[in-house]
């Protein structure tokens, strides 16, 4: 078995077993983004030991600006789009993060959601030439939500997924996919749209 696939198998199995670990064990919920944050270092630790160039995981400021830009029209969206499901009174949660859970997410949650959906998926794209990545990836990243027990959140989770994974593509450049993460992430949470 060659090193792709060993990491892949190690990548999904995460993928898939944490997520229902979360889901059926209550009390993990509480902690969801802790635990997710650590297995995505201990992720990015094992594609350090498989010795995986960051510039092939999306991390490098080559495009950087690029890719910044690339994104800012769908950060103006979904600025729009969230003012707009907040006006319309979409969600029923209640924001109670403190400052210190929103530097968490800006600086590790996002960063190392995106490194595990665009990032990895990115390299397996190059090295094991085939388009089931795009989906594959929008998939896991849908289905990490899963513990959120909303099909409306699947769903955009899902068309988020794709949305990202297509830009990314373009500079394979992690910087600008990020930001529109953080963005859709705060707005979302802290207006209440998903707890």
């Amino acid at each position: 078995m060659n090193k792709y696939n060993k990491l892949l198998i190690i990548i999904l199995l995460t993928y898939i077993l944490i997520p229902i670990c979360i889901f059926f064990v209550e009390e993990l919920y509480y902690y969801k983004f802790y635990i997710l944050t650590i297995v995505g270092i201990v992720l990015y630790l094992i594609t350090r030991c498989f010795k995986i160039p960051l510039k092939e995981l999306g991390i490098t400021t080559n495009n950087l600006v690029r890719s910044i830009k690339r994104n800012s029209i769908i950060i103006i969206v979904f600025i729009i789009l969230v003012v707009v499901a907040k006006l319309l009174r979409v969600g029923n949660y209640i924001a109670s993060e403190s400052m210190g859970f929103y530097l968490f997410y800006i600086f590790l949650s996002c960063p190392i959601q995106e490194f595990l959906y665009r990032g990895v998926f990115g390299y397996f794209e190059k090295h094991m030439k085939s388009n089931i990545w795009f989906i594959l990836s929008s998939l896991c990243y849908s289905f990490v939500h899963l513990i959120y027990r909303d099909y409306l959140v699947l769903i955009i989770t899902f068309v988020m997924g794709i949305i990202w994974y297509s830009l990314y593509r373009k500079d394979y450049n992690l910087g600008g996919v990020c930001l529109s993460h953080i963005i859709l992430g705060i707005l979302t949470i802290s207006l209440g749209i998903i707890n």
